[in-house]
């Protein structure tokens, strides 16, 4: 851009330009930005340009990563409406993660008789399980028996889910993080909605009444032992 300079004994402070050649400047000092941006109360039009080839190109050109997502892509109207879809999917897709992973039984205040005693709960109706076993009767994992309706945990199932939900823990540190989310953290996820259910203070002090036979059963319950 070629203009002619309205006071030739002005002097363009800004070293990026071309320098005058008589009454000629080039290019658009950050004044005249200023102005024209005060003139027409919009921003920029030029730095309008730059964000718009920026988001455009959909990289950092020559700023950092957080600099490019801060001032261009996320205050960018185009990139906000096409995100728009990403972020349904992904709230939907929470909600039904959290829906999935919580306890889907009942709690009690003691055993029935009637109820036949799994590794992590009693079953009210196992010829009902969603996972059905080809022979008759349920097929699932005990650490499966938390998210069926059929579940039922009363206070001496406790201290056993207590220490399991407490050796999950310990395991996240000793496995690679993916294949600890995978193998474990909806089983996690379960047992802590659990513990909120049953209230975290009776819950955590259950944790002193564990038994030996609650030591082992969870044992090979993480073992993979008890697994169909």
């Amino acid at each position: 851009m070629v203009a002619r300079n309205r006071r030739r004994t002005d002097v363009d402070s800004n070293l990026d330009r071309p320098r005058n050649v008589g009454p000629l400047v080039f290019g658009v000092s950050k004044a005249d930005a200023r102005v024209w941006a005060s003139t027409h109360k919009i921003g920029s039009p030029f730095q309008r340009a730059r964000r718009t080839t920026v988001t455009t190109t959909g990289k950092p050109l020559q700023h950092k990563r957080g600099t490019h997502e801060s001032v261009y892509v996320l205050p960018d109207e185009n990139v906000q409406q096409a995100a728009v879809d990403v972020i349904a999917a992904g709230a939907e897709e929470a909600h039904k993660q959290a829906r999935d992973y919580t306890f889907k039984g009942r709690l009690a205040n003691a055993a029935d008789a009637t109820h036949q005693e799994t590794a992590t709960a009693d079953c009210a109706d196992e010829e009902t399980s969603p996972w059905p076993a080809p022979s008759g009767g349920c097929g699932a994992d005990f650490l499966l028996c938390l998210s069926c309706e059929n579940s039922r945990v009363h206070t001496g199932h406790h201290p056993r889910l207590a220490l399991l939900r407490r050796q999950l823990i310990s395991l996240r540190s000793g496995w690679p993080e993916k294949l600890w989310r995978k193998r474990w953290d909806e089983h996690l996820q379960r047992l802590d909605d659990l513990r909120t259910k049953v209230n975290e203070s009776t819950w955590d002090t259950a944790l002193a009444r564990i038994t030996d036979r609650d030591q082992m059963i969870v044992d090979h319950l993480l073992k993979g032992d008890l697994a169909p």
